[in-house]
């Protein structure tokens, strides 16, 4: 049986059509933009083959809490990518 009210929840049809490269393994946008601590952020690049040293990791995750305005020491996925963009942007 098919429910033909619109709820506003559905995804639009550009995602529909072109999803979004994650989307096949299962990772949403959502857990892009998820909060995440320190560890957990670090743990996660190393896994992807990006191994900072100490002093670099905190170097761009402190520069990813100043971009997204960070008011506890969590940041998302999405903002430390950014830092990482940005410093490579710079060096």
């Amino acid at each position: 049986m098919a429910d033909y009210q619109n709820y506003g929840d559905e995804p639009e049809a550009i995602d529909l059509l072109y999803p979004a490269t994650f989307t096949e393994c299962g990772v949403s946008e959502y857990d892009f933009q998820q909060p995440r601590p320190r560890d957990s952020i670090r743990a996660l690049f190393e896994k992807i083959g990006y191994n900072y040293k100490i002093g670099k990791f905190n170097c761009i995750y402190n520069r990813a809490k100043e971009m997204c305005d960070a008011q506890n020491d969590m940041v998302s996925v999405r903002s430390f990518m950014m830092a990482v963009n940005a410093l490579h942007n710079v060096e």
